[in-house]
Order: C-alpha cells, then structure tokens, then sequence
C-alpha cells in the first residue's frame, strides 16, 4: 500500500492529517483488504485503488464539511457500508462525531470491528434501517447511496431545522436531475452543487450540499 499516495492525494486536497491519521486510515484499507473477499464491501482489489477511489473521493468532501458543521456536530453515514465517508471523514475530523447508519448485518459488523481495531474514539456504527432511526443529526452524509428523491422522507425524520445535508454524487448533470426529481414531489430546499477534485481519479464528482429542507405536500 502507497502511503505517499494516500498523503499527496490529501495534500492536493487541502487536507491536513497527521502520521496518526494516515496511519488510521492505512489500518483501515488493510481491514477492508482482510474482509473484502467475504463481505464483498468493495468492488476495487487493489488497495491503491482502493485509496484513490474511496478514501481520497471521500476526503475530497472535507473542506465542505468544515464549512458547513461546526465542532462537536453529529454526523450521520447514511447506508455506511464499507464506512465511506463516515469512517475516513471521522479520522481526518477528530473534532466531529460520526454515526454510521447501516442495515445489513455483516457490514455493520464489519465497520464495528474496523472502528475498534483502528482506534476510532469519534465514531460508532448504528445497525438499524434508515427507516427506523430516531435520532436527530446536525448533519447527515452519504456516498452511492440512493437516490435523493427515494430516500428524501426518511432523510427528513432524522434532520433539524438547522441541519445540512451533504451527499456525495457523481456528474453534475446528474445531481442536478435528482435535485429537480426532488423539487417535483414537493420538496423545497436551498441547494448548491459543488464540484469535488479526486486526485489521480478522471472522473467526475460533486457534493450536493441542501439546507432548510421541507416537504411542502
């Protein structure tokens, strides 16, 4: 595994980190490389890969969410997953609390154990459906997760009027579709799409960024 990768990625991103942090998230991608070929948690083999597509597409979000949560917020992973952005985001913001939301057993058994055995103190993993999540979060997340115009209802009973959500999205062309769709079944909202930057990943991503968040009907 490249650990100059992994530093000149979050470089490029102005992403600050420490040799704690990197060494995190190295004990990390090493879980995910242990699990994978059981639990099925990533598509990528390649543990390089596996960094540029999903830790550094995940850090790429950081400076957004400096700028739209405070210290101490609570932070929902929606459909965590193999633990993107959740898990990543809540080693490069220790100041943050991270609770990564996620139904299906083995992953959620998976990120506890990741969380545990890479020393994470701001983050827990929540087995429970979205559906059923009764807690209110300062702000909520997810990456290749459903769509918005799916997920919006349940999206909406575990936010505040002062929360944020921010979810990660590939073209922006497309978020813009599902921001439409939305606005289309009655739902108002502010909303800016930002492009995301990925170092040495030549595609396309955005972060959907959505305040004040109703449902008119």
């Amino acid at each position: 595994m490249d650990r100059e990768l992994l530093e000149s990625g979050l470089e490029r991103i102005g992403v600050p980190y420490s040799a704690d942090s990197i060494d995190r998230i190295v004990a990390y991608v090493s879980e995910i490389m242990l699990f994978n070929p059981t639990y099925k948690l990533v598509g990528d083999k390649d543990p390089d890969e596996i960094i540029i597509r999903h830790v550094l597409d995940s850090a790429a979000a950081y400076p957004a969410f400096m700028s739209h949560t405070l210290p101490g917020s609570v932070i929902a992973d929606l459909g965590s997953g193999a633990g993107f952005p959740g898990i990543v985001l809540s080693i490069l913001m220790p100041d943050r609390h991270f609770v990564l939301v996620e139904r299906m057993r083995r992953r959620a058994q998976f990120l506890s154990l990741a969380i545990a055995r890479t020393g994470i103190k701001n983050a827990e993993c929540d087995e429970r459906d979205l559906k059923e999540e009764k807690r209110v979060f300062d702000a909520v997340t997810a990456r290749a997760f459903h769509p918005l115009y799916d997920i919006a209802e349940d999206v909406l009973g575990v936010i505040g009027p002062s929360s944020v959500s921010l979810f990660y999205k590939g073209q922006r062309q497309n978020a813009v579709s599902e921001l439409d769709v939305l606005r289309g079944a009655g739902y108002s909202f502010d909303a800016e799409v930002l492009d995301l930057k990925v170092p040495y990943l030549d595609e396309r991503r955005t972060l959907c960024v959505l305040a004040n968040w109703t449902q008119d009907r």
